[in-house]
C-alpha cells in the first residue's frame, strides 16, 4: 500500500469512526474532556501504526480495540481522588435544579459502571450505539450467536442491579 493509499484509508477511517469512538470512550469515563483526549490517542496511535506498516484489515475493530484498551489503562492508572480535586474536574454534585431526565441518566450510567468491563461495552455497542449482533461479532472477532448469549446474560445481570430481589423473597 502507497503512502497516499494509506493515508486516504486512514482518513475515510476517521471520517467513518470518530464519532462512535468518542461516544464509547465517554460512556466508558463519563468525563467529555478525557473521552475527547482518548479519541484523539486512539486515532494517533491507528496513524502511528499504519504509518509504521502495520496491516490493518478492519478499521473499526482495530480502533475499538484500541479504545478500549485506552480506557482499561486509564482505570488502572486512576488513583483515589480528592473531593476538591473532583470538584477541580467538573464533578457536579446533584442539586434540586438537575432535570430528572439527567439523574436518570447519571444513574444509568452508575449502574452500568458495576457491570465487567466487558458487559458494559456489549450492552454499549448494542443499546447506545446500536450495533446489530453481527456487527458486534465482527468487531469481537466471535460468532454472532455467542455474542448473543453473552449479550442476553450481560442485560441479565444489570436487571439484577437495576431491581435488586429483596432478600425475604430471596429466601422463598
Amino acid at each position: 500500500m502507497t503512502d497516499n493509499e494509506r493515508e486516504k484509508t486512514f482518513l475515510e477511517a476517521y471520517e467513518a469512526h470518530a464519532d462512535a469512538i468518542f461516544r464509547f470512550c465517554f460512556y466508558k469515563t463519563s468525563n467529555r474532556e478525557l473521552a475527547k483526549d482518548l479519541t484523539q490517542e486512539v486515532f494517533l496511535k491507528a496513524w502511528s501504526y499504519a504509518q509504521k506498516g502495520g496491516d490493518i484489515r478492519e478499521y473499526k475493530a482495530f480502533l475499538y480495540r484500541l479504545a478500549g484498551n485506552l480506557v482499561i489503562d486509564w482505570y488502572r492508572k486512576r488513583k483515589a481522588e480528592s473531593l476538591d480535586s473532583m470538584l477541580e474536574d467538573g464533578f457536579d454534585p446533584p442539586t434540586p435544579q438537575r432535570s430528572e431526565l439527567h439523574t436518570e441518566l447519571d444513574w444509568a450510567l452508575s449502574t452500568l459502571h458495576k457491570l465487567r468491563p466487558e458487559d458494559q461495552e456489549l450492552i454499549i455497542w448494542r443499546y447506545i450505539e446500536d450495533r446489530s449482533p453481527g456487527e458486534i461479532a465482527e468487531l469481537l472477532h466471535e460468532n454472532e450467536n455467542t455474542v448473543s448469549v453473552r449479550l442476553h446474560r450481560a442485560v441479565g445481570r444489570l436487571k439484577k442491579f437495576l431491581n435488586p430481589t429483596p432478600l425475604s423473597q430471596e429466601k422463598e
